[in-house]
């Protein structure tokens, strides 16, 4: 079975801007806490985690280390997996939140081809999904739309019109195989 957890809340998400893969900001001590509760919701489920990956992002791998320490995996064994890395958000990275649709996101300058991004993060949950191993997933909210896209049967070109998932929330992928 696959968890995917969005990272904490980052420094980025406290000053209210686009992160994106450009902007590898790191937890704030409210997204230490969030992981922190999301271990503790692990451990209160009895869910038993056999591996974590994690994005290269400081965010996403700060949150699993996080929840392994607490849930008492070997932190050194987490597995650094490049295909759940955010989406390249291109020339939106560091600017304001503002309210924007898949179709103004996808056109910015030099953002990554959603494409491209879909079948990158779909191989990876692709293959994973034929483990029979229990897979924590650290990752971003970027991934966890392009998720909900396979799920929901929509383009994914359109991931960010979709609404993301609360950080260090915890979701259970059980619909790709």
């Amino acid at each position: 079975m696959i968890y995917f957890v969005r990272h904490g809340e980052s420094e980025a998400n406290e000053r209210k801007v686009f992160a994106g893969q450009r902007d590898d900001s790191l937890l704030t001590s409210n997204g230490r806490e969030q992981a922190k509760a999301t271990a503790q919701e692990i451990i209160k489920e009895g869910l038993k985690i056999d591996v974590i990956y994690s994005s290269p992002l400081k965010r996403a791998y700060e949150t699993a280390e996080i929840i392994a320490k607490e849930i008492g995996f070997d932190v050194s064994k987490i597995i650094i997996e490049k295909r759940i890395t955010e989406y390249d958000m291109g020339s939106l990275t560091g600017t304001p939140w503002h309210t924007i649709s898949s179709s103004i996101l996808v056109e910015a300058e030099n953002a990554e081809d959603p494409k491209m991004f879909s079948n990158r993060v779909y191989t990876c949950i692709s293959e994973l999904s034929k483990s029979t191993k229990n897979i924590l997933l650290s990752s971003h909210a970027g991934v966890g739309r392009v998720l909900e896209t396979f799920k929901k049967s929509i383009d994914a070109k359109l991931f960010y019109d979709l609404p993301a998932y609360k950080n260090a929330s915890i979701t259970k992928i059980d619909w790709i195989k």
